[in-house]
């Protein structure tokens, strides 16, 4: 673990790319077929019964699966902090999460350069294999060849108000090498996953003041993932290499397990 550690730190010290995450909020109505029922934290954390990630990915943008050399499967890594989010449930939901690129959608090649958050929206009602309803809850995660359309630097974003997350592949390959990538990837889907659950003070409230305003739904703790600042690659150095080097998997601060404990039911 110290020598992987070390090669972690070595492959993050040469980067220069600087990339961004977080969430978007629609500039024009949502297309036709895009509502999602019960879209909200009351329904993650307080109804549902069931949730259901589904992963789609163009051809040459596939997410990374196998394992660590633990023997983890890289996709415990979200799963472990979707758990950590849903202790609190009286009646903890079960939880369906792709492990195996088998168990992943491929979809069509696009042939798109740009993506806005409309044309994922899009993508997704024509592809999306299940629809929440009251006792379960859908999420769709969208791996994808180009750019956002605002920036190229952008890894990936969360759709404000629905549970559809678009990741920009060639943003994470050139993250650094092998290793860097796959953990940089995992980080960022449980980034974006805190996002579309309601992270930071969007739809769960704070138990204590935590926001950093300044950066809209994230945390002041830079210890946490929802730190805005762990959105960019040079200050994965030590989030990442922490979370590493103590084989844990849990990536969220006190504050905002605290906010989700007293949000649900």
């Amino acid at each position: 673990m110290k020598m992987i550690g070390f090669l972690l730190f070595a492959q993050i010290s040469l980067l220069a790319l600087l990339v961004s995450c977080g969430k978007v909020i629609l500039e024009s109505p949502a297309p036709d077929g895009a509502s999602f029922l019960n879209a909200t934290p009351t329904h993650y954390f307080q109804i549902t019964q069931r949730v259901v990630v589904e992963v789609f990915y163009e051809a040459g943008a596939e997410p990374f699966t196998g394992t660590t050399v633990n023997g983890m499967p890289y996709w415990n890594i979200l799963e472990d902090n979707l758990k950590a989010l849903f202790q609190y449930r009286s009646t903890k939901p079960s939880l369906v999460i792709p492990k195996l690129i088998t168990e992943m959608t491929a979809i069509p090649s696009q042939n798109k350069t740009t993506w806005t958050p409309e044309e994922i929206l899009a993508l997704n009602t024509t592809y999306k294999k299940g629809n929440s309803t009251e006792s379960e809850a859908h999420f769709y995660i969208y791996f994808l060849k180009g750019n956002a359309k605002d920036s190229n630097n952008i890894i990936a974003f969360s759709i404000n108000g629905t549970p559809v997350i678009g990741v920009f592949k060639n943003v994470i390959t050139s993250s650094g090498g092998p290793l860097v990538q796959k953990y940089v990837e995992q980080s960022t889907l449980v980034h974006e996953m805190g996002h579309a659950l309601g992270l930071v003070n969007n739809g769960i409230p704070m138990k204590n003041p935590h926001q950093d305003v300044d950066h809209g739904s994230h945390t002041t703790n830079t210890n946490c993932v929802m730190y805005w600042q762990n959105e960019g690659m040079t200050n994965l150095i030590s989030f990442v290499q922490k979370f590493i080097s103590t084989n844990s998997t849990v990536m969220w601060g006190p504050e905002v397990l605290l906010d989700v404990q007293n949000f649900s039911k």
